[in-house]
């Protein structure tokens, strides 16, 4: 029989189960703790039904929690969608806790209004850090269970072994005619998972392998080419012989735009906020070492493949003009961008911190930029192939994918890719984990240039 990682998924819902509750356990306490403090102050009353709504909500948070998250064992690796579940989790739990609260006619609702906001949070963070510490483990146990590639997968393959974090150890079977074949690579590689090229066999056969792989305690997998788009954007519409996906990309689509737009318009001002002290710091030094102008406009290439006026922060010295970082040709599509050598010593420090970019952030207020999006290109680097206009369906980000996947480290190639991605897949909540991880780029100083 193969040595399937059963026992080790086993272990992960645990861990994902005990982490959620006490997790939750830890935020209604000290929700609870804190209102007990204050209610003098803000007029809650202090006596046994206040106790018996903390215990009510504590028992209905904690049991929803706990049964929601032991499901939630197969999204460890996943990424975003552990998180997104964290918030469905959240909101489930403090859901039927108003409702038992109501039933039950217990003065819950402050308690309720201070978890709200705490609840997603505190699982957010507390599921992020448990993430870390299994690739953690990941990146430091030798003897990962195997994954049995079945059909084409030299991508795949390559993407397994350089991230040992996603907790596989690839052995490629180029193929297999039938479900014998199947079975017998998997008890002779002692593979824990199988992922399946969709390709393989007709509905009945390829049914057949995953029915055979399950039996044999594997988990399965199915590769596809559909790899830019959202889980959430893929119906299926089951046929008698095929099941089939209907694509859709959410960015493309009328309501994803304005809650994307209101989300604009209510952070930036904020970080406009949060931000304007390094902005100002930015200036001075600009104005001391060189004088004014203290901006740099220059064009670039819109939503739609509109050219408008990007201000940054000036970083060459007045008599420069700003070269444009790569010509199109397939030489230079491939290298990284470096920073200009005529860039003044202020001007370097302020492309490392990011702090050059701040002056956008009104540009996202007015419209022409998104806080999250593609990558804002030079004219000189757009031309009309398919990939470049698809990047051009949203407006260009101050942030985006490519910022937080290797910044100045990425090739314009490699940049467009994760564009197309971006653009194929947007979600509201990963525009918040962009925001997430660009503030931690930017204080590591990864990829400046």
């Amino acid at each position: 029989m193969p040595l399937n990682d059963t026992a080790n998924r086993k272990r992960v819902r645990r861990m994902l189960t005990v982490a959620d509750t006490a997790t939750a356990a830890v935020i209604v306490m000290m929700s609870s703790w804190v209102l007990r403090v204050a209610s003098p102050s803000i007029g809650i009353p202090d006596d046994h039904l206040f106790d018996t709504a903390i215990a009510a909500v504590l028992v209905v948070v904690l049991g929803v929690v706990a049964l929601l998250s032991s499901q939630a064992v197969s999204q460890v690796i996943a990424g975003i969608q552990l998180y997104s579940s964290a918030l469905r989790v959240a909101t489930q739990a403090l859901a039927l806790a108003a409702i038992a609260g109501y039933a039950l006619d217990l003065e819950a609702r402050a308690l309720l209004a201070f978890l709200v906001p705490l609840l997603p949070t505190g699982l957010i963070a507390e599921r992020w850090m448990l993430r870390q510490f299994l690739r953690w483990q990941n990146r430091r146990t030798r003897d990962l269970p195997s994954a049995l590639l079945i059909g084409s997968h030299a991508e795949l393959e390559v993407a397994l072994k350089s991230d040992v974090s996603l907790g596989y150890q690839p052995l490629s079977l180029l193929s297999a005619n039938n479900g014998d074949e199947v079975e017998n690579a998997i008890v002779a590689t002692k593979a824990s998972a199988v992922i399946l090229d969709r390709q393989l066999g007709n509905a009945s056969e390829f049914r057949n392998l995953v029915w055979r792989a399950e039996e044999l305690g594997c988990r399965v997998m199915v590769s596809t080419p559909v790899g830019l788009m959202a889980p959430n954007d893929i119906a299926v519409v089951p046929t008698a012989s095929h099941d089939l996906m209907v694509l859709s990309s959410a960015s493309l689509q009328l309501s994803s735009r304005v809650v994307k737009r209101t989300f604009d318009l209510l952070v930036t001002p904020v970080l406009v906020l949060v931000t304007s002290p390094f902005l100002l710091l930015g200036m001075l030094l600009v104005l001391l070492a060189d004088g004014a102008p203290l901006f740099h406009k220059g064009k670039r290439v819109g939503a739609d493949g509109t050219l408008f006026s990007m201000y940054k922060l000036r970083t060459l010295p007045l008599a420069s003009t700003p070269p444009d970082a790569f010509n199109l040709d397939a030489e230079n599509l491939s290298k990284k961008k470096v920073v200009p050598a005529q860039a003044t010593r202020v001007g370097r420090f302020l492309r490392r911190w990011s702090i050059d970019e701040l002056p956008q952030l009104f540009q996202v207020i007015s419209g022409t930029m998104s806080l999250v999006g593609p990558r804002p290109r030079l004219p000189s680097e757009h031309d009309d192939s398919l990939i470049l206009l698809r990047r051009l369906k949203v407006k260009p980000g101050l942030t985006g994918i490519w910022q937080v996947n290797g910044r100045g480290d990425l090739s314009l190639n490699e940049a467009a890719e994760l564009d197309v991605r971006y653009v194929d897949s947007w979600s509201m909540f990963g525009d918040l984990v962009i925001l997430l991880r660009t503030l931690k780029t930017v204080m590591l100083g990864r990829g400046a240039r």
